[in-house]
């Protein structure tokens, strides 16, 4: 085997395995499991890896963007080392100005050493048979890399000398670690495990915000190698809880080293849980095409109803997939909070600590995952603007639900979600109390990822001397030992002091003791490196200063006849026979030493501990032995002088106990059979019960296709019948008008016969012929002078 390669954290579980025989690939069930299996090849490959000197070589890059590409075509962007690939990014389609988006952290360990990096634009043809082709490539040299401590971004032209060239936005660090045998970590691990306190009450003052996120990051690592992790976090959330005593609303909203370290501890132990959890919901999310965009400033108003509508069922969605997913929370996490919840109410401040657990998994690990899944591992590509916009709209409603808090004015558009909001309030709610509190009865998932420590101790030994060469000396003067020890590893000599194993000076009073350095209880999920001894049997490396120590002479034992007896009287020998049969069935029991008082016998081929009952272990002096064997019969033991009938016993005990257990097996077998014929009942009421619903699906689809059609009818109906109304009322007041018109006439008219009447000479009176209706036209002539005729 050459070399192990495996995907960047945010790409599936697959590995790759260089061998003289060609390529393998694996995939695994997880990324945790992925990361198991790698270190116990690794292992298989170079057991005494712990146990030399070694360089470990890591790459952390960040892949922005590139620029100045053929628009509209597919391309992606592979990472090489020295020739060898070792990671690529996803597929995405240029956009019309040609530029590409990825935003992909990839993140190297276990590297072979290196030269330099290359980069490769790769773009794919489109056809029956795509192929790929290489437009651009570069090469930046390992050294540039490696020579900031902060990671370096800026834009990388993929050639030289040209106008127009093709950019890409890296951002990336690499580091060549050098890493000693773990027996030289000895004391540092140990001040960590026990002084963790002192060290970040000192230093969080005069940390950098990267500085305390890289400084967290190693801590939580390191201690949970060595089981100390949670531990390690509950005193933080407190002393976090008695910092801002007076502002509770500022709880885990800072840049603090308690808040870093739960944003990493819930990233290592949570991994698994929130791909559980987030992973459907993402995925359902990236594949919507529209948007749920509901400012209406932001959107057409024809479009708003539809995207609210979108976004109450999403978010619907997301809290229920949390809700249920108490299954796979983990463990650790857990008794985290549980041991939080205790501290609050035990400051009579029970209100505060589900505030303390919704800020640290709500604030700052399920929302943040929500608005960008491909930090978190959930997908390896960006989203786009629709989908991200979408995605910021879920996380806000989510982190307002987990502060049991309302949207107000200052996101009035947003108001509409309030009732869902005040609909499972309760739900969030038990929510909580079920993650913060000691329960049997839920199956938590634990932590069974692997962590190499003496890696991480060396990363944590580079950083701390780098902090150290800025910090003042008063605050060095606390820290001692520490200082020493950095010294001592960085020179690659033996420690000469020792650590108090325990609290400090001034905590002494406060609590008992703690003991001195033990390994975590169940290796298996923890290091590796502590499967074959623990730190505490590893012995200090002598110094070069200090003389060889005189071997101390053994203690003479006293020397006892093995083949003669001394001479004894009967009742002296009596005596001594009872004494000696007791001193081997008090060392039987595990209550005294070891017959012949040299404990130094179970070491030499013996197992340790207790004897067994049934196998008692025979002394190799004789006389012992004899007494041994009276002392057996006299109580009825395996000495007795009858062993085949307590063999008989034995067996006749060995055929009830195997005759109950048959019984309980056919007992058991009916019940398992009554259970699997009631489960196909179920199974069967289950297809019944479907093929019902499909049944009521497919009529409430007919039914509401029906519906349809007879609202699309209404609605033609409700058209005519308003523009037939509106046709009347124009008719009936044009009908009026008529009238109006029509008694302006008749009064016209009146005005016109009296008018006449007094022309033709009857004022008084109208005649008979002027008081009726014209039937004719009325000809008036008019003379010279005026006169009508």
């Amino acid at each position: 085997m050459d070399w192990l390669r495996a995907c960047p954290a945010n790409c599936p579980p697959l590995s790759q395995v260089l061998s003289a025989g060609g390529h393998h690939y694996f995939t695994c069930a997880s990324a945790v499991e992925r990361t198991r299996w790698m270190e116990d090849l690794r292992r298989v490959v170079q057991p005494s890896k712990d146990n030399c000197e070694r360089m470990e070589h890591i790459l952390s890059l960040w892949v922005y963007e590139a620029r100045d590409l053929t628009p509209r075509k597919s391309c992606f962007c592979e990472l090489r080392l020295d020739g060898a690939l070792y990671a690529r990014t996803t597929t995405k389609q240029t956009s019309s100005a040609g530029a590409v988006f990825w935003g992909e952290h990839f993140d190297l360990r276990s590297l072979p050493p290196a030269l330099q990096l290359q980069l490769c634009l790769v773009q794919e043809e489109e056809g029956q048979r795509p192929k790929c082709s290489t437009i651009s490539s570069m090469a930046i040299p390992i050294s540039d890399l490696a020579a900031v401590r902060q990671p370096l971004e800026k834009w990388y032209p993929m050639a030289r000398d040209k106008p127009t060239v093709p950019a890409l936005r890296l951002r990336g660090r690499y580091c060549s670690i050098r890493v000693l045998p773990i027996v030289q970590y000895k004391e540092f691990a140990e001040y960590l495990t026990f002084h963790y306190r002192e060290l970040c009450a000192t230093l969080e003052h005069s940390l950098s915000a990267r500085d305390k996120e890289e400084l967290a990051g190693a801590l939580v690592r390191i201690l949970q190698s060595t089981g100390k992790a949670k531990a390690f976090l509950i005193d933080l959330g407190v002393a976090e809880l008695d910092r801002f005593d007076e502002r509770e609303a500022l709880i885990f909203r800072e840049n603090t080293l308690a808040t870093k370290a739960i944003d990493e501890y819930m990233k290592l132990v949570g991994g698994p849980y929130l791909l559980a959890t987030l992973s459907d919901v993402v995925a359902h999310l990236y594949s919507l095409k529209n948007s749920c965009e509901v400012d209406p400033s932001k959107c057409a108003l024809s479009d708003l109803a539809d995207n609210r509508h979108t976004l109450q069922q999403l978010c619907e969605e997301v809290f229920q997939k949390i809700d249920r997913s108490t299954h796979s929370f983990p463990a650790e996490l857990n008794e985290v909070f549980t041991a939080w919840q205790e501290e609050c109410q035990v400051r009579g401040k029970a209100g505060i600590g589900q505030r303390l657990i919704s800020a640290s998994l709500f604030l700052r690990f399920l929302c943040p995952a929500i608005m960008s899944p491909s930090l978190f591992g959930l997908t390896p590509e960006y989203p786009n603007d629709a989908t991200s916009r979408t995605l910021i709209l879920v996380a806000k409603v989510i982190q307002n639900l987990a502060n049991l808090t309302t949207f107000g004015e200052k996101e009035a558009y947003m108001s509409f979600m309030n009732s869902f909001l005040e609909r499972n309030s309760g739900a969030m709610t038990t929510f909580l109390n079920r993650v913060s509190s000691p329960s049997i009865a839920i199956p938590f998932a634990n932590y069974g990822d692997s962590i190499d420590l003496a890696l991480e101790l060396s990363i944590l030994h580079s950083l701390l001397c780098d902090i150290f060469s800025n910090l003042e000396e008063c605050a060095q003067g606390r820290l001692e030992p520490l200082p020493t020890i950095l010294c001592a590893l960085q020179k690659g000599m033996p420690v000469p002091v020792s650590v108090q194993l325990g609290p400090s000076t001034d905590q002494r009073g406060t609590g008992p003791q703690k003991p001195g350095f033990v390994p975590p209880r169940e290796l298996g999920k923890h290091s590796p490196l502590i499967k074959s001894q623990s730190m505490n049997n590893i012995p200090k490396v002598r110094s070069k200063e200090e003389p060889l120590a005189p071997s101390p002479h053994p203690k003479a034992n006293k020397v006892q006849r093995t083949q003669s007896v001394p001479t004894q009287s009967k009742a002296a020998r009596h005596t001594r026979k009872l004494g000696s049969a007791e001193h081997v069935a008090k060392g039987r029991d595990g209550r005294g030493p070891w017959p012949g008082g040299n404990s130094s016998l179970a070491s030499r081929g013996h197992p340790k501990g207790p004897l067994t009952g049934s196998l008692p272990r025979k002394p190799t002096v004789p006389w012992l032995r004899h007494s041994e064997e009276a002392a057996a019969a006299a109580h009825g033991g395996f000495g007795a002088g009858q062993p085949l009938e307590q063999y008989g016993r034995q067996m006749e005990e060995i055929q009830r106990e195997l005759t109950s257990a048959k019984e309980k097996q056919r007992l058991c077998d009916e019940h398992v059979e009554r259970l699997a014929a009631q489960n196909q009942e179920l199974l069967e009421e289950q297809a019944r019960l479907r093929e019902r619903a499909e049944m009521l699906c497919k009529r409430l689809e007919d039914t509401e296709s029906c519906f349809a059609q007879l609202n699309s009818r209404l609605s033609a109906v409700e058209s005519s019948w308003k523009k037939d109304r509106e046709k009347l009322q124009s008719t009936e007041e044009r009908a009026k008008d008529l009238e109006h018109h029509l008694f302006r006439m008749e009064g016209d008219h009146n005005q016109l016969l009296q008018a006449v009447s007094q022309m033709l000479g009857y004022p008084g009176k109208q005649s008979n012929s002027l008081q009726r209706p014209l039937s004719g036209p009325l000809w008036v002539n008019k003379t010279a002078n005026g006169k009508e005729t």
